[in-house]
């Protein structure tokens, strides 16, 4: 899990970054609130997978690919609430946002492939 939380490191020095931007006023407030939001939507969505792969790393083949493939599912759909619930009831910066959350969703997969390729390894 050491990977997982270099990535959470990662995530949380970038939102540090944001929020000293959105104080020195080099960003829109708007615009760092719309790329933190993104950030904090795929961290979660980060922490439901290690969760669910620290739960089934050490489980048959079976209860690790429904965790696995499963939770890509419900992950997902958790994912598209969120979003949803952020561009309806939060003023967001649309195109800040949509681009923050590729730009995270994309890598924190690379790190969950890893995570997992490493863990197929060891079994």
């Amino acid at each position: 899990m050491n990977k997982s939380r270099i990535a959470l490191l990662i995530s949380l020095v970038a939102a540090i970054v944001i929020l000293f931007l959105i104080l020195l006023e080099i960003i829109t407030p708007i615009l760092g609130y719309s790329i933190l939001d993104a950030i904090v939507i795929t961290s979660i969505n980060f922490v439901v997978f290690a969760s669910a792969y620290a739960f089934s790393i050490k489980k048959s083949n079976k209860t690790f690919l429904l965790f696995t493939i499963g939770g890509m599912g419900v992950r997902l759909l958790l994912m598209l609430v969120l979003v949803f619930i952020s561009i309806k009831f939060l003023k967001v910066a649309l195109l800040g946002f949509i681009f923050a959350l590729f730009i995270w969703y994309t890598f924190f997969l690379i790190f969950e492939i890893a995570i997992v390729r490493r863990g197929l390894e060891r079994r």
